[in-house]
């Protein structure tokens, strides 16, 4: 068992705002699966409690050695996103492994986050490694090429996904997504759209969640709804149009701006109807 102190840090903020999603609470612990990693963590005030992986695999996979003061500051532009960012300071980039980033993603599409991750965990089932943690079997997420039998795929309910996570299982190597880290984001976006099954927002939520491109700024029901109305004012803005908005004016860490503000505007308005309260009131 591992401790760290902690400071800017929000567990349970970073853990559960849809960046990641082979995760279970029980009680005060989250288990997390990552990759070949079955590991349980829990935070008390400026401490976190781990055990299952070492010290410095945290420190890597929440962030916990960049300066979150120093981001927050810089996307921290007008009233709305500073609203966002009082409530869910802590929150934390999660630096995932691009493998299960791009296959989750994939899985992402129309579909929801308990959709997603039972899909995930029945791939995982069928293709991955045994794991134990406190006397409980999980499984690791497959590496590129286990994930070859079509109809197993298809049984994990993945439905008009299926055969997008056969082509990347038959096409994908590790190296060949890592080396995108060191590509110009454009560059690295335009080769996962050459990918089946990956359109702008999987690519930039890849991009953001595992390749270290900060400035991504993914586009989704959410920030669609809530961008117009905040920043346009107007329904008709095309995805686009947002997604270069949001890199222009939050700048390189546009992407924690994307999840601090999906954070605020699903979790405490969640309609219309009070998205354009907090735009006129405040609220």
């Amino acid at each position: 068992m591992g401790k760290i102190k902690v400071k800017d840090f929000n567990l349970e903020h970073t853990l559960e705002c849809g960046q990641i999603f082979r995760i279970n609470r029980v009680g005060d612990w989250h288990y997390v699966n990552a990759q070949d990693k079955y590991f349980k963590v829990n935070q008390i005030g400026n401490e976190i409690e781990f055990h299952g992986v070492d010290k410095e695999f945290v420190i890597h996979f929440f962030s916990l050695n960049e300066n979150l003061h120093k981001i927050l500051k810089e996307i921290n532009k007008d009233k709305y996103i500073e609203k966002a960012i009082d409530k869910y300071r802590g929150l934390r980039l999660i630096k995932q492994d691009p493998w299960e980033c791009l296959i989750s993603f994939i899985c992402s599409s129309a579909s929801n986050i308990p959709r997603i991750k039972s899909k995930l965990n029945a791939l995982s089932r069928s293709f991955g490694k045994k794991l134990m943690l406190d006397e409980v079997r999980n499984f690791a997420f497959p590496l590129p090429g286990k994930i070859n039998d079509y109809k197993k795929i298809v049984a994990a309910k993945t439905g008009f996904r299926a055969r997008y996570i056969l082509d990347a299982n038959n096409t994908i190597d590790i190296k060949q997504l890592n080396s995108l880290r060191t590509q110009p984001y454009k560059s690295a976006k335009d080769e996962l759209k050459k990918m089946n099954g990956v359109g702008d927002k999987v690519a930039d939520c890849i991009l953001l969640f595992s390749l270290g491109f900060y400035q991504a700024f993914p586009v989704d029901t959410w920030i669609k709804k809530t961008m117009q109305l905040l920043y346009f004012d107007n329904n008709n803005v095309p995805n686009d149009r947002i997604r270069e908005f949001g890199l222009d004016y939050f700048g390189a860490y546009a992407g924690y701006a994307q999840q601090y503000l999906f954070m605020y505007s699903r979790n405490d308005l969640g309609t219309s109807e009070r998205l354009r309260k907090w735009k006129n009131e405040g609220i």
